[in-house]
């Protein structure tokens, strides 16, 4: 019996020692998976933390001044990129439309500010790309000022887009530089559209001198919203309430960004029947805004 329980006892003990260290194995990579899988989901969760609303939002505008000859601003702005990228789009522009061709400011007089926006993108749009989303706002210059604030200033270098002659012309020969307000700036833009030739180039200053009025100051890209939503009786519109907000997240995350680039670019334009069309050149600057 002794003997017998001596070798119970002794094949136990040789069990557990060979158990022993099985188990402290096992233990020990389990304890060492759950802290990997707690980095894991902590990693995750502080990216998420990261990402401020706003960040990941890219918008595409038209941006259409209601007058007697309606203007338009293709406008982008990228989270991403940081970057807000306007470019002046002439009404005399040709579109293509269903019956045939006919130009920005007609289809907006006619037919309205989305539709414009509409036939420009199938215009631009190849079978091969999914027509992008583009949204409209159309104001009237008296209400695009208030949007931005009436007494809001900026300075604009008329040497950018005027030569010696022009800026003479204009009284800007010894100080190339114009001051104006909000208020003032729709009677700047038209005198600096009369002095420069052409279509394309004329429309061109008024998305200088909207860049140079967020370029200077950032925070009017953060109040537009509530100014569009104040006048809202005042303008057309297919932004909804939930389309404003994120909008406006995007807008306000830009402004506070060190690295926001705000800028302005030319859709080269060639003369057409009954107006001009936009080149290669014109429509790989209006496909960059689009797509």
């Amino acid at each position: 019996m002794r003997s017998n329980r001596g070798i119970f006892w002794y094949s136990l003990g040789l069990t557990l020692l060979l158990l022993l260290p099985m188990v402290l194995t096992v233990a020990f990579f389990t304890d060492q998976y759950q802290k990997q899988q707690l980095l894991r989901q902590a990693s995750a969760a502080d990216s998420t933390l990261h990402i401020k609303p706003g960040a990941q939002g890219v918008y595409t505008l038209l941006l259409v001044v209601q007058q007697e000859e309606p203007a338009f601003v293709l406008a982008r702005a990228d989270g991403p990129q940081q970057t807000v990228t306007l470019c002046a789009l002439p009404g005399s522009l040709r579109v293509s439309a269903p019956s045939g061709t006919t130009t920005l400011a007609e289809c907006a007089l006619s037919a309205g500010a989305g539709r414009a926006a509409q036939l420009l993108v199938g215009t631009v749009a190849t079978g091969e790309t999914a027509a992008p989303a583009l949204h409209y706002i159309a104001a009237t210059p008296a209400t695009w000022a208030d949007c931005a604030g009436r007494t809001a200033s900026a300075r604009i270098d008329t040497a950018s887009l005027l030569d010696a002659a022009a800026r003479t012309r204009l009284g800007y020969g010894e100080d190339p530089i114009a001051v104006c307000t909000a208020a003032q700036a729709s009677e700047l833009i038209a005198q600096l559209q009369a002095a420069l030739p052409g279509a394309g180039e004329g429309c061109m200053a008024r998305a200088a001198v909207w860049a140079a009025f967020l370029r200077q100051d950032p925070a009017l890209l953060a109040g537009l919203p509530d100014g569009l939503r104040s006048r809202s009786a005042r303008l057309l519109t297919d932004l909804l309430a939930a389309d404003l907000n994120a909008l406006g997240e995007t807008l306000a995350y830009l402004s506070a960004r060190t690295a926001l680039t705000i800028d302005y670019t030319t859709a080269a334009v060639a003369a057409a029947r009954g107006g001009v069309q936009l080149t290669e050149e014109g429509m790989a600057a209006v496909c960059a805004l689009l797509l």
